[in-house]
């Protein structure tokens, strides 16, 4: 197959995926850097308001309400009044001193740069700091240290959110909300839910939301409407018609009002509209179309298959040699049309007017859209715009030349992250058709597991398993589907047939064994192959290829119970990886922080944990499998619930549930339901405990004693099992239980594994009034978290450990030396376990209500401000607001007895709560 090992290499390797139809920033243009930081005034230009519009004061009202909002977010499907309830909030917040901006989005903005190079200019306009030493700096990170440094009240407005689709823009308006000031408010108008964390937002309090239901017009506000701002004489009732068939739709009242003018008989045209299930907008649309002439309703009628047209185009799919003369009409006539850029060259038709008008055509010309479409594909191809031309071959059902012009593009698609558009085009071509094209075979294989469709992706490599590359997805799907044993095999006889100078396919077969050789316990034969693998040199082998390596020792490491060895090699390998790879989201870098995060997390490292783990882009975690998403969901979930963000974490747990459910893995619903089930038996209700256990059993069919899988090492449904018999009480089986099983992960040397049945069965034997040997039982769980640093392993499991561990370090704190135990690690170990809450809600439960009755975060806040922070940095690593961070001072300062941020630092260290 031609370029195939170059094409493996993209597939495995792509850049941020990025969604947006614009040929000049995909394919045919070799000036894409400039073109996305042209900057194009008429984006930052205000939208005029009529005269007819109405004030939505009680709308208005409610934006104002909180006030500690980040974000305020107008959604709603086209015609309700979006960009006007926008602009009159914008009045109101210069009325009121607050600086604006002002920024129209479209499609082309899903190119980062060009988005971030529009916002650099906009912010001039808020007072931000002039770029004297990097004037053309208009990178994202440079914007956001620069919103960072506003001080004085602004609010950004973003109109048409709704063409943002692209994964890095999308997670770049997540780091905005992120890193903006308290003085700053994000003012977002969009037909569509935007992917920005918005469960976040809503679980602190920092976003408003204005739907569709508040945006319908009352009726009172018809009435106003109607009367007076279009100076229509109608009866009650004709009104209360109207606002009952249109159920308050702005534009459908508007459309409404275009057609009553000039009609001496209104109360007919009202009275006709009371048929049931009346499409209003087509009822208007035609109404209006119906006054145009034969030439201008047929150039309508042919266009509307366009989503964006221009004279050129329109020529060539009409037939017509003046279009440019029809187009220039229509924007006289105000028909429903509007530019697209700034030089008014290309245009489209507001969307309701455009999908009447198609359906329209395909009633009066069947057929007649599909050669449309063909000519205007034929037109793209002729101006090097063949995603364009691709998409309408498509709509023309012509999909032999669609796969002709994907094969043709392929490498230039995969180079710019069209793997969406890939697997959105591959499903709208026949079998049979891509059965001809061996490249398209690949990618859609691969755009299949990028998309988590692996019970898709798997029968799709079944119908296609003649070729090597097939051989080594079909590996990876087994891998990521939890079928470690078929994996297994499979590798093992795929690395036979490929030859160690294919680079990029022995390495990825090599790794995947090795992975597979860990899991199931071969542990000196997955160290031996990584060996042979690195010795055959590192010049010639990918990133990706390294990186994976690096994650299967680590994760060998964290198994064996190395904490501090894996710590370091990821680490290292970290830093060596920034350097190749320039700050970009490719070649196994999310793996790699996953595990970092995974490693810093046991430390009780949870503000560089969650930084690791909030910093990797969604889209990132796309070809890791389960293990990433799982590390990613269930630690942010943890860190969220032990700061006492139980929504947030409700929030976590959810999304990955519907990943689960979407991918079809069993074990990342089980995760998920193991998740809420450890919680549930640490806050004592078992009830709901016994359910959720219930559901991570019924999808745990990948569980065994002989198999870990390192991200449920410790979480399995025999530990939760074991958890939740101590906590009802029947230690006797829980202890009968775990001996056996402390034994088999011993001989196994799955000590991390053993650490935590330790853990559980001193809980049992100290339950069954046996406290000598509860305690003895820790000691060897003791020594090794001393070794090696293990803190949450402990920590996670609630009060009942933590007094565990006061009655050991009383009975052998004088002996830890001669234990192998470090006294400085026990110290640490029993402070970190008396001073961090387990049980959401109660996480801010009293430390000592004697003595310093102080909460978690108020210790956390301790904490940051001894190493020096001020309030605006605590606030950005708490990801809390300035204003609570002063009330937690206050709340502090109360306690302690403090009068200055300095002896709060002083009386916390007398007391033994700082190091």
């Amino acid at each position: 197959m031609p370029d195939r090992p170059d094409l493996l290499a993209r597939l495995t390797l792509v850049p941020p995926l990025n969604d947006t139809l614009d040929d000049r920033s995909a394919v045919g243009t070799a000036d894409a850097k400039l073109h996305a930081s042209r900057i194009h005034p008429e984006k930052f230009r205000v939208p005029g308001t009529a005269a007819s519009h109405l004030s939505r004061v009680h709308l208005l009202d409610r934006m104002d309400s909180p006030q500690n909002a980040r974000l305020i977010l107008v959604e709603a499907a086209a015609g309700f009044g979006k960009t006007t309830l926008l602009l009159q909030y914008r009045e109101r917040c210069l009325a009121r001193g607050r600086r604006v901006l002002w920024l129209t989005l479209d499609a082309a903005d899903n190119e980062l740069r060009r988005l971030s190079a529009h916002l650099h200019v906009a912010l001039q306009g808020l007072g931000a700091p002039a770029d004297s030493e990097k004037p053309t700096d208009f990178s994202p990170q440079a914007l956001l240290d620069k919103l960072g440094r506003l001080d004085q009240p602004f609010a950004i407005f973003l109109d048409d959110f709704e063409t943002l689709e692209s994964a890095p823009a999308l997670d770049f308006v997540r780091q905005l909300l992120t890193v903006l000031p308290s003085c700053g408010l994000l003012v977002i108008a969009s037909r569509t839910t935007p992917d920005i964390a918005l469960g976040r937002l809503r679980a602190h309090g920092q976003m408003r939301d204005i739907t569709t239901d508040a945006l319908r017009m009352s009726l009172a506000e018809t009435t106003t409407f109607l009367r007076d701002k279009c100076s229509l004489s109608l009866e009650d009732a004709e009104i209360a018609t109207l606002q009952q068939r249109t159920e308050g739709w702005i534009t459908a009242l508007y459309l409404s009002t275009l057609s009553l003018r000039g009609r001496t008989a209104p109360a007919d045209f009202v009275a006709s509209l009371s048929g049931a299930n009346l499409e209003l907008a087509d009822y208007l649309a035609e109404d209006i179309l119906g006054r145009q002439t034969d030439e201008c309703r047929q150039f309508l009628l042919n266009s509307s298959v366009l989503g964006r047209f221009c004279a050129a185009l329109c020529d060539a799919v009409t037939g017509r040699h003046d279009s440019q003369a029809m187009i220039d009409y229509l924007q006289r006539a105000n028909l429903f049309i509007q530019p697209t850029d700034e030089q008014h060259r290309w245009f489209r038709y507001h969307p309701l007017f455009a999908d009447f008008l198609r359906r329209a055509l395909e009633r009066h010309s069947p057929g007649q859209a599909k050669k449309l479409h063909a000519m205007a594909a034929r037109w793209y191809l002729t101006e090097n715009q063949p995603a364009a031309a691709i998409e309408h071959y498509l709509l023309a059902g012509d999909a032999d030349n669609a796969s002709r012009q994907i094969d043709r593009h392929l490498d230039a698609l995969i180079d710019a992250g069209r793997l969406r558009w890939l697997l959105r085009w591959f499903e709208q071509i026949p079998d049979r058709v891509l059965d001809g094209y061996p490249r398209l075979i690949l990618a859609h294989a691969w755009t299949l597991v990028l998309d988590h469709r692996y019970q898709d992706a798997m029968q799709w490599v079944e119908r296609h398993r003649d070729t090597q590359e097939m051989g080594t997805i079909r590996c990876l799907l087994q891998v990521f589907t939890d079928q470690i044993d078929a994996a297994y095999a499979t590798a093992l006889a795929e690395i036979e047939q490929v030859s160690p100078q294919d680079v990029l396919q022995y390495g990825m077969l090599a790794t995947t064994l090795a992975y597979c050789m860990v899991a199931t316990g071969h542990f000196e034969q997955a160290r031996g192959l990584l060996t042979r693998m690195v010795s055959q040199g590192a010049q010639n082998r990918s990133i990706l290829v390294d990186s994976i390596a690096v994650c299967v020792e680590c994760i060998l490491d964290l198994i064996l119970g190395r904490l501090e060895s894996a710590v370091a090699r990821l680490q290292a390998a970290s830093e060596a990886q920034a350097q190749r790879l320039e700050g970009k989201w490719a070649g196994g870098r999310p793996s790699l922080d996953t595990l970092r995060a995974m490693a810093r997390y046991e430390q009780d490292a949870l503000v560089q944990a969650r930084q690791l783990l909030s910093d990797i882009p969604a889209y990132a975690l796309d070809s890791g499998g389960p293990d990433p998403l799982i590390v990613r969901h269930v630690l942010l979930a943890r860190i969220a619930y032990q700061q006492g963000e139980r929504a947030v974490w409700v929030q976590h747990l959810a999304e990955l549930e519907q990943l689960g459910r979407r991918s079809g893995s069993l074990r990342i619903l089980s995760a998920a339901w193991l998740e809420r089930a450890r919680i549930a038996t640490l806050e004592n209700r078992l009830d709901i405990a016994a359910q959720a256990l219930h559901h991570a059993e019924l999808a745990g069919s990948w569980e065994r004693p002989d198999l870990v899988l390192h991200t449920c090492d410790t979480d399995t449904h025999f530990i939760a099992r074991q958890r939740l018999r101590i906590a009802s009480g029947e230690f006797a089986t829980a202890a009968t239980a775990l001996q056996p099983a402390i034994a088999e992960a011993l001989e196994r040397q799955h000590h991390r594994r053993a650490l935590k049945l330790r853990l559980l069965h001193a809980l049992a034997l100290d339950g069954l009034g046996r406290n000598k040997e509860a305690l003895d039982t820790l000691t060897p769980a003791l020594r090794l978290a001393s070794d090696e640093g293990f803190r949450r392993t402990f920590i996670d499991e609630g009060p009942a450990v933590a007094k565990l561990l006061q009655r050991w370090a009383v009975a052998f704190k004088a002996q830890c030396k001669s234990l192998g135990i470090a006294p400085e690690f026990l110290t640490d170990l029993l402070q970190r376990s008396a001073t961090q809450g387990t049980q959401g809600t109660q996480a801010e439960a009293a430390v000592d209500e004697e003595d310093t009755p102080l909460t978690t975060r108020e210790f956390h806040v301790i904490r940051l401000l001894a190493a020096g922070n001020r309030n605006r940095a605590i606030a950005e690593q708490m990801h809390l607001s300035e204003h609570t961070v002063k009330t937690h001072l206050r709340n502090i300062s109360a306690k302690l007895g403090a009068q200055s941020r300095t002896e709060v630092i002083a009386i916390a260290r007398a007391k033994g709560l700082l190091d």
